[in-house]
């Protein structure tokens, strides 16, 4: 199911145009003059709410449900309680934490000692030192860097999570085997919610062909875009020069991480998630789908089924859940 790669594609085009639209020119353009590692610090540095899947309440209850088995049930909390709920003095390393929602879910629960977050987005670190600060959690601690460069103790970490984060590194055998192993402890765990789909968002002409049929069923209202002054026709797979441009780090080696987490990892658990088809087809409308009506929570239960039944017939994900534990 793999295709050949897009260097540039005719939706590169009219996302160029949204996104003009959305942000202003200069605005846009000003990033293209850093290198790749400042474009992608830029990009995650200056991340504004905008209109991707992850956004829509029900979306993220179906990753709960396909991660734990209940759709109110995190997996923050499921993982306490299925391995951690005797451990206590627990220390946990998340890297690309973000604004620091998952080290909070954590964090609340004694069993953790110290819970350490790191991102190179320095304004991410101040809005999650900011965010522990006013839930009252004292265990949390967070650092601004690259992970790959960043001193830390080695043997420290009971647990070190990466969530959507992981696909932003290039070598990741060499990121695995010469970084994260040598700091967790023995038996240590690695949990994953991750994106392990095509590299640079290149999708199969089978999940697009899906998307595309989908989107054309969908009510017009459903597809205006978040700047209210277009409509989402049709999906394209996004062009690599376009893909390296905006975010150089984006799924640089996303079909690798599976293969590497094997090799080094014992398998605990490992759950399809999907995204393979809401991720593209609710890029830039998912703010349509807020609303908790009827119609609209029907349309959603319809794209799940839909998506499911697209996971049953290929037996692939793009997106995992997966709990490993250190190779002793």
């Amino acid at each position: 199911m793999r295709n050949k790669k897009t260097l540039i594609s005719t939706g590169d085009f009219l996302d160029l145009k949204y996104k003009i639209e959305q942000r202003g020119f200069f605005n846009l353009f000003s990033r293209f003059r850093f290198s790749g590692d400042k474009r992608s610090f830029a990009k995650w540095n200056n991340i504004t709410p905008g209109s991707d899947f992850w956004i829509i309440p029900a979306v993220r209850k179906r990753w709960n449900e396909k991660c734990t088995g209940d759709k109110n049930l995190g997996y923050e909390d499921y993982v306490i309680d299925h391995y951690l709920k005797s451990s206590s003095d627990l220390r946990m390393l998340s890297v690309g934490c973000s604004s620091g929602s998952r080290e909070r879910n954590f964090g609340k629960y004694g069993n953790f000692k110290l819970i350490e977050g790191i991102d190179i987005a320095s304004s991410k670190i101040e809005e999650a030192r900011d965010n522990a600060i006013k839930s009252g959690l004292t265990n949390l601690k967070y650092h601004i860097g690259d992970f790959r460069t960043y001193e830390f103790e080695p043997n420290t970490y009971d647990i070190i999570l990466f969530n959507s984060s992981l696909h932003h590194f290039s070598k990741i055998d060499l990121l695995l085997e010469k970084k994260v192993l040598p700091l967790l402890k023995n038996d240590g765990f690695l949990i994953l919610f991750e994106y392990v789909g095509p590299v640079r968002l290149q999708w199969t002409m089978v999940q697009l062909d899906y998307a595309n049929k989908l989107l054309k069923e969908l009510p017009e209202k459903y597809k205006t875009r978040i700047n209210g002054k277009s409509i989402k026709k049709k999906i394209y797979r996004p062009g690599l020069l376009r893909m390296i441009l905006v975010d150089p780090s984006e799924a640089i080696e996303s079909d690798r991480i599976l293969p590497a987490v094997h090799s080094y990892f014992n398998t605990v658990e490992e759950k399809k998630a999907g995204w393979d088809i809401l991720h593209s087809l609710l890029k830039d409308i998912s703010h349509n789908f807020l609303s908790e009506d009827d119609e609209t929570r029907s349309l959603l239960a319809y794209l799940f089924e839909q998506e499911d039944k697209y996971m049953v017939e290929t037996g692939l994900s793009d997106a995992v859940f997966g709990i490993f534990r250190k190779i002793n």
